[in-house]
């Protein structure tokens, strides 16, 4: 009874709770007493009776009103989480135009991260950065540079403009951390400038002492995806490998790997000139000793390397031609501790691991079986690239007739998007793998014969490879194929050695061509030898004569130096 009267008088009287901590406590005091109450009332029903004469009803609704105004405050610090990940408000959006540096460098990265994700939101900030393009710091450039990035926005006119005109500006004030950042986002945005670059390049070689393993790897890639080959600023970054491999994880080691596989080397094709030769050699022996010192520290690494890790350490060694057998020994034994691992492999990661073990020659047998059933598993989840990539590899490992029958099943699916590279890349394959099927070789005709005049050398080359291997010679598909390597004959783009591969496989089904004759019977004059071509090649093209006096020069210089 005292306590109604006492829960009576606090709601007569002014209510003054003092913060937040005196909601709460009226909040847990009428709780108290509304507990109470009820537990009095069923034992009493005077009680009852009572407490209903004492509390009339405007009161009662303030009650409730005050209830829902301050119970919910223990929740009020998750207000400020809700607002920071919805979309930009409309009303904040408004005031775009008029935003300075600071506040539209804000807009930027929230935009990105929550939205809105409108093109007209991205056009507007765009424009207004343009505007105080000049006025921007290095961090908030690197910054809004990297939200665009990140959200895949590519305002082309005002990237053009900000590389060009303030960027260089922006490099000589840049820390290192902003240098980076603007560097590598400018890279992925495509919005090259052969001048930043430069001058990023000198400022970089001036700091390289002081990057760590990840900002080495991102400024590499970020070179090498520009096509801004510089030997001097690569040798500077590789010495530096070595000396961070101290704090790398196995995550780290595996981004700078697939970086260092990016760069000019002695398997690249990647760079092309008088100067060609000279990077690749340059870059090259700085890149062996840093090769070397990952592969010492991989030991420690590769226990806490996860999949993805694994995979890029795997098919950067592959592309970079580095076998060391302990070191394989260790990946192959890594990828092969849990069975639940390969399984886990995702379809490119099945087609990076695959082309990798077949470019290093890893014939493990039980790594080879879990790669055949896997292939079987995921081959419905295999876009065109890795579609390819996946057969060219079963073929050199020899996975058998029954992979190529599942990987087969996906080629029509895939035949509307397959390139000419990829057309010719599965003629190899079959042909490479001795497995025969027509309707295969039927199918890939007629999408050959569309390309047929966006084929390189190498691609002709191969393409009637794969069909010569099994007799095969259409002339409705040799025609166009053969016309489109003339053409590349008398632009002298065609290599010695694509040269040779298309004689040998017209030579093969006994096919003739006025340009290909020529050019092999040039090649052959010159040649100290001719033995590169098969005696059907010889036969076909009519090289007998220089074939016999090849051997005897060959048998009288043998002859001589047996004397």
């Amino acid at each position: 009874m005292a306590l109604v009267e006492r829960c009576t008088r606090a709601m007569r009287g002014p209510l003054q709770p003092r913060g937040l901590l005196g909601c709460w406590r009226l909040g847990a005091a009428r709780t108290t007493a509304a507990s109470s109450s009820s537990s009095s009332s069923s034992s009493s029903p005077t009680s009852s009776s009572l407490r209903r004469s004492s509390l009339p009803s405007p009161q009662a609704e303030q009650r409730r009103a005050l209830s829902a105004r301050f119970l919910p405050v223990k929740g009020a610090a998750s207000w400020v989480d809700e607002a920071s990940v919805k979309p930009v408000s409309q009303d904040t959006l408004a005031g775009i135009p008029w935003a300075g540096r600071s506040t539209l460098t804000g807009l930027f990265l929230r935009v990105a991260s929550h939205g809105p994700k409108d093109p007209l939101v991205w056009k507007k900030l765009a424009a207004r950065a343009d505007v105080i393009a000049h006025s921007l710091t290095p961090k908030q450039a690197a910054l809004i540079l990297s939200a665009m990035v990140r959200s895949g926005q590519r305002p082309e006119s005002f990237l053009r403009r900000f590389s060009v005109k303030f960027v260089p500006s922006l490099i000589d004030q840049a820390d290192l951390v902003d240098l980076c950042g603007i560097i590598s986002s400018l890279s992925q945005l495509g919005a090259y400038c052969e001048e930043s670059f430069n001058l990023a390049a000198r400022r970089l070689g001036e700091m390289a002492n002081q990057l760590d393993a990840r900002q080495l790897s991102l400024l590499v890639n970020a070179y090498v995806r520009c096509g801004h080959h510089d030997a001097e600023l690569f040798e500077k970054l590789l010495k530096q490998v070595p000396r961070r491999l101290a704090r790398c994880t196995g995550k780290d080691a595996a981004v700078l790997l697939n970086a260092m596989a990016q760069l000019p080397h002695e398997n690249s094709e990647d760079i092309d000139g008088e100067e060609a030769p000279a990077a690749r050699s340059a870059v090259g022996e700085a890149l062996r000793p840093a090769l070397e010192a990952i592969a010492l520290r991989l030991p420690d690494l590769l226990p806490e390397a996860d999949l993805h890790s694994l995979t890029l350490i795997l098919n950067a060694f592959a592309q970079l031609g580095f076998v060391q057998k302990d070191v394989l020994d260790l990946l192959t034994e890594e990828l092969l501790a849990s069975d639940e691992r390969l399984q886990r492999l995702s379809p490119r990661q099945l087609a990076m691991v695959l082309n990798a073990a077949a470019r290093l020659q890893l014939y493990e047998p039980r790594l080879l079986e879990l790669l055949a059933s896997k292939v079987r598993l995921s081959a419905q989840g295999l876009d065109s690239q890795a579609l390819c990539v996946v057969a060219n590899a079963c073929a050199k490992l020899q996975l058998g007739l029954p992979t190529f029958q599942v990987i087969y099943a996906q080629v029509p699916r895939h035949l509307a998007r397959l390139s000419g590279r990829q057309l010719a890349m599965l003629c190899h394959a079959w042909a490479k793998a001795h497995v025969h099927n027509d309707d295969l070789f039927a199918l890939l005709a007629l999408p050959l014969v569309q390309r047929a005049g966006q084929l390189t050398a190498h691609e002709v080359a191969t393409a009637v490879y794969g069909y010569a291997h099994f007799k095969k010679s259409p002339p409705e598909l040799f025609t166009p194929l053969l016309e489109r390597f003339s053409s590349l004959l008398e632009e002298g783009a065609v290599r010695d050695g694509d040269l040779l591969m298309l004689a040998n496989a017209l030579g093969r089904v006994g096919v003739q061509d006025e340009s290909v004759g020529k050019a092999i019977s040039a090649y052959a004059a010159c040649a100290p030898d001719i033995r590169n071509l098969s005696i059907q090649a010889v036969a076909t093209f009519g090289l007998a004569d220089l074939a016999t006096s090849g051997q005897a020069e060959f048998g009288n210089a043998g002859q001589r130096t047996s004397d």
